[in-house]
């Protein structure tokens, strides 16, 4: 058959279409479906991307939290004694030492323990009052309780307390000198700035005026004291640059 001008026409006009569109399916179908999910990947990539960014920019100020953590706990370790000083028997009477030397007393006898684990108990005062029953029954105000609440409310709280664990070593000493030696050696133990609590003290060959610390002859006075000495572990430095 015979095509004439007009047909051709037609025919060259669908070919042309024809191709267009076979291109479009074969060709820029596919690639704009790659550059839709290549736009998704983008997307979220760059969600991804914001997130991590979000976290690198916390870390500065958790570093410094972390940082600012770890002063504050070594400050509340700062007044306990250091667990190398008092690490065993030896070391603990080394570092008592000092205290007989400057205070210019002798030492008589002497017993130090190793460190060991012990419980640091609240120091407080509960008040107690006389028939404490009977001043319920006549308070119809309420106001003698309201007071005895209040006397107690410290010592109350405190009691309630867990006690902490922490290290303790145990320092019993005699020793001998004049009398205003001994008191300067009980007030060195008192006055420093370390966990170092005297449980107790025993006098010998001490004799009082009225209303006086002072004896009244030139002997040397004796003394036994038992201390305790408290300390615990230092927290470890946080690597934070990891």
């Amino acid at each position: 058959m015979k095509l004439n001008y007009r047909d051709l026409v037609i025919l060259g006009v669908l070919l042309a279409i024809a191709i267009l569109v076979a291109g479009f399916f074969l060709l820029v179908k596919p690639k704009n479906d790659d550059r839709k999910k290549n736009l998704e990947t983008l997307a979220t990539l760059e969600q991804e991307r914001s997130e991590v960014d979000n976290k690198v920019a916390e870390i500065e100020p958790l570093k410094t939290e972390i940082k600012s953590i770890h002063k504050e706990t070594m400050n509340l370790s700062d007044p306990f004694v250091d667990y190398n000083n008092i690490v065993n028997a030896r070391k603990l009477d080394q570092y008592m030492q000092h205290f007989a030397e400057d205070c210019e007393v002798k030492v008589m006898s002497l017993n130090a323990s190793d460190l060991d684990k012990s419980q640091l108990a609240y120091y407080y005062f509960t008040p107690s009052f006389i028939a404490e029953d009977q001043i319920a029954q006549a308070d119809l105000d309420g106001s003698q309780q309201a007071m005895i609440a209040a006397a107690k409310a410290e010592s109350d709280a405190l009691s309630a307390r867990t006690t902490e664990d922490v290290l303790a070593g145990q320092y019993s000493i005699s020793v001998t000198g004049e009398q205003e030696a001994i008191w300067n050696y009980m007030k060195a133990l008192e006055e420093q700035e370390e966990t170092i609590i005297i449980n107790s003290v025993t006098l010998g060959n001490v004799e009082f005026k009225e209303n006086s610390g002072m004896r009244t002859d030139d002997e040397e006075a004796t003394a036994q004291f038992v201390i305790t000495l408290y300390s615990v572990y230092d927290l470890a430095e946080p690597n934070v640059e990891e």
